[in-house]
């Protein structure tokens, strides 16, 4: 029924054309009507109103981890997006497939793989292996919508910018959008000082500016009077953690101590499944190996919870004027992370990793006929599910070459399954545009297999296995689980099992690879 809503719907303009001349009256009307649960769409004459399609709000926050009070954080204050929780469901485990922002954007861009579109770095381009690739935002447009994108969607770099999805040039910044205010950080080199606390309002930094523009952006949608689909990019808590001083000031430092246990590097792990590129150790004062004493940590796991209450401010301000304008009931919105972040854990800065804290995202979607609100969901689910699920949900054709597929059955019942295995991957080294190894990971429900590949030879040269079943293995801090030892030497049997489900996965889902 969805593609043909969507074929009707394509052909509907030429349509018009050809029942032209028998639309002689204001009376004359010609609609299709079809069910709102797969979409709908209404010709008639100017005088008579059509059935609203959905609209899509996409909220994308760069760096944001589950550092939320809806996914039990008890460190963050959110109070905004924890509210819009209580009305949306809840994914708890929801997983990136490359822990980077490029790929990880990519492939919830482009509802395919890393391997499929060779996106493994923030500097690839996906058009150049597939110039003809219809995007999520591409979809709507081409069905009528208008599609707009603000602020970091794509990417943060304006030459990666994908003009084709838009119904007009996207803004990623404007003139005057700095990351610093303080005088001190006004340096010329690009990273200066990896935090910045000013007394000053939102809309000095980035993303208070980004509010602003989306919520004029929403007041000019809702005089157009047609559907929308809306992508906003929060820049937001990613480094360096500058936020207004009254965001920093909600927190207590001393909160932000980080357990003995917690700082411990992962036992047994090869060094292979670390990241060397020091995303951290780049800003002034922090040393270059990233090895932050007590202190240092606590200050900047500090700022970083005083950005997720920036951002969620923002994100509030958004909701707000969405539902001020009366476009909340009819509007599907979605707040997602790109990718998980370490704060010193395991002795680890930033992302590029497959372990838990990198790859596990939040992910909280409403949508005007949502089944049991509030409730949150366990089944497993990739981010490269969410292009065919929007998809679905607003009746339109979901292209056949997609890698992921459509979670709706978790719309309507909270405790259905998805998946009952995810797929992550990190390539070494980070510098390089094709891979000399790549470490493909799998993650069920108590467990994560990660295999590290020869990227020419396809050989084996490191295992990693995680059970996240025994207390002895995982440490649970602030809500987020965070690996102590690999197992692969000490449980044959789960690494012979889970060894076999990737041989599987990968034989699947990597068939298209053009080596």
């Amino acid at each position: 029924m969805a593609r043909l809503v969507s074929q009707l719907f394509n052909r509907f303009d030429a349509f018009q054309v050809t029942c032209a001349n028998f639309l002689t009256t204001s009376a004359a009307t010609i609609c299709l009507i079809i069910t709102y649960n797969v979409g709908a769409t209404c010709a008639q004459t100017p005088n008579r109103s059509a059935p609203e399609r959905p609209n899509v709000l996409l909220i994308a926050i760069d760096d944001l981890r589950p550092a939320l009070g809806c996914y039990r954080d008890p460190l963050a204050k959110s109070p905004h997006i924890d509210q819009f929780a209580k009305s949306a469901r809840r994914f708890d485990r929801a997983y990136v497939q490359q822990a980077v922002c490029g790929p990880s954007r990519t492939s919830l861009l482009t509802g395919l793989l890393p391997d499929h579109t060779r996106v493994w770095h923030n500097r690839n381009r996906f058009r150049q292996t597939h110039p003809d690739h219809v995007t999520l935002p591409q979809l709507f447009k081409q069905n009528g919508y208008r599609s707009l994108g603000l602020g970091k969607i794509f990417s943060g770099n304006e030459k990666e910018l994908d003009p084709i999805s838009w119904s007009e040039p996207e803004t990623l910044r404007r003139k005057g959008w700095r990351n610093y205010v303080l005088p001190q950080n006004q340096g010329k080199e690009k990273k200066q000082a990896a935090f910045e606390a000013a007394d000053v309002p939102d809309d000095f930094y980035p993303d208070g500016k980004l509010a602003d523009l989306a919520i004029e952006t929403l007041e000019n949608l809702k005089q157009d009077n047609g559907p929308f689909f809306l992508a906003v990019g929060f820049f937001k808590p990613h480094l360096p953690f500058n936020a207004p001083k009254k965001y920093w000031d909600l927190y207590e430092r001393k909160a932000f101590e980080l357990p003995a246990a917690s700082r411990e590097p992962v036992s047994l792990s090869p060094e292979i499944a670390l990241h060397s590129h020091r995303e951290l150790g780049g800003y002034k004062g922090v040393p270059k190996n990233e090895n932050l004493d007590a202190t240092q940590t606590q200050l900047l796991r500090h700022g970083y919870y005083a950005c997720v209450s920036y951002v969620d401010a923002q994100v509030g301000k958004v909701l707000a004027a969405l539902k001020r304008l009366e476009l909340d009931q009819n509007t599907m919105i979605v707040i997602w992370g790109d990718h998980g972040f370490a704060l010193g854990e395991t002795n680890r800065w930033c992302k590029a990793t497959n372990f838990e804290l990198d790859t596990r995202v939040p992910l909280l979607i409403r949508t005007p006929d949502l089944v049991n609100p509030g409730v949150g969901t366990e089944s497993l689910v990739e981010m490269v599910d969410l292009y065919p699920t929007l998809a679905v949900l607003a009746g339109l054709e979901v292209p056949t070459d997609l890698d992921g597929r459509s979670f709706l059955p978790l719309l309507h019942d909270p405790h259905a399954t998805a998946r009952d295995v995810v797929l992550s991957q990190f390539n070494r080294p980070w510098t390089s545009t094709t891979p000399e190894t790549m470490g493909y990971s799998i993650r069920t429900k108590d467990a994560r297999y990660t295999r590290w590949l020869n990227w020419k030879s396809g050989q084996a040269i490191a295992e990693e296995l995680y059970d996240y079943s025994g207390s002895q293995n995982v440490t649970l801090h602030s809500g987020h689980l965070i690996e102590r030892r690999n197992t692969a030497a000490i449980q044959p049997a789960l690494l012979k099992r889970m060894s076999h489900r990737m041989d599987g996965l990968l034989a699947s889902r990597r068939k298209k690879t053009s080596e």
